[in-house]
């Protein structure tokens, strides 16, 4: 589950947010990328094609995330687009498309069949001719150009199949490494590669703080959404949680239950703080060019945190002011979000 948000306005931080995209805009948009990667004259101009999607999805679902992700280099950041699109579509086949369970089911097993089929194909332009969605097409150009393991996008697909029908976690060790896992942590994993190690530390330093962030924003995200997942029947809030009288919080959740789902949000909140403490630690981990949208990152959805923690609003879904989102990003690269809303189409 990625950081999206719904709607927006024009008081928001560097772009409006559209409304989610419904199952045929979602093929239209795979359809008409397929066709421009085919008129493409090289494969320089099919990545560039690729990537330029990449970046439409993620500006039309996370204004958050493509402002941080402006502070960039120009080439990850085209990388980060193009991983962000691929992971956005499996999560909105199980989140919003209004599909039975065994369709989306489905859906997923085809995209990943697609995807381990993509390997077969050393270029763009030839996997999406073989019928591989350019999407796919695109991920894979950025996999192998960052010698991204193949597993981690094979583990994400699995575990947003088994979200189609989802399970309880008996605790935050279940719920960080049976799930977070395959639906957070290996995207980390993914921006790690892409952003790469400083000169005296390691891939493995940058793979540990990716992973703390990984936990912490997806927390976060659970804690936004603990509401609208009750209504769809989901909480992933650990069976071990009670209440102040002792009552197990999950099912007073999944009932509605104003309080609980309060307190639901809460403990999520604070369990997302412990992560985003520990990722502090390893952010110089990094290379420099990285390291101004990372701290971005991290100050900007640490800042997010802090507002659901000083919520006791149980249906509000906490986002962060205009001004508030400008006060944690750097000052001396402000220019480059107005810049981003003419230039990059």
């Amino acid at each position: 589950m990625q950081p999206k948000e719904q709607t927006g306005n024009r008081g928001q931080l560097a772009v409006q947010a559209h409304e989610v995209w419904s199952q045929e805009q979602w093929r239209l948009f795979e359809s008409q990328n397929g066709r421009d990667v085919l008129d493409a004259t090289d494969d320089e101009l099919a990545r560039k094609v690729t990537s330029r999607s990449g970046r439409r999805v993620l500006r039309s679902y996370s204004s958050s995330f493509y402002a941080v992700t402006r502070f960039l280099p120009q080439a990850k950041r085209a990388d980060v687009e193009m991983v962000y699109a691929a992971v956005r579509y499996p999560d909105e086949i199980v989140d919003t498309f209004d599909l039975s369970a065994s369709f989306k089911t489905v859906l997923i097993d085809g995209w990943l069949d697609d995807y381990q089929r993509s390997a077969q194909f050393p270029t763009i332009r030839e996997a999406v001719a073989a019928g591989i969605p350019a999407t796919l097409a695109g991920l894979r150009d950025v996999l192998r150009r960052n010698s991204i393991p193949d597993a981690y996008y094979v583990d994400f697909i699995t575990t947003m199949r088994r979200d189609v029908s989802p399970r309880r976690f008996i605790d935050w060790d279940d719920l960080i490494e049976n799930y977070i896992y395959g639906s957070a942590t290996v995207v980390g994993y993914f921006l790690a590669h892409i952003y790469g190690a400083s000169v005296d530390r390691t891939i493995d330093d940058c793979l540990r703080g990716a992973r703390s962030l990984a936990i912490a924003l997806q927390l976060t995200n659970f804690a936004r959404d603990v509401a609208d997942d009750s209504a769809r029947s989901r909480c992933y809030l650990p069976v071990d949680k009670v209440d102040m009288d002792g009552n197990p919080l999950v099912p007073l959740v999944l009932e509605g239950d104003p309080g609980s789902i309060a307190q639901a949000k809460l403990l999520l909140a604070e369990e997302a703080a412990v992560w985003y403490e520990r990722a502090e630690a390893d952010l110089s981990a990094f290379k420099p060019d990285s390291r101004v949208a990372i701290d971005s990152c991290h100050r900007l959805y640490s800042a997010l945190n802090t507002r659901i923690l000083q919520s006791r609003s149980p249906f509000d879904r906490e986002s962060l002011s205009f001004w508030r989102k400008l006060s944690v990003l750097p000052r001396s690269k402000y220019w480059r979000l107005p810049a981003a809303m003419v230039l990059e189409r």
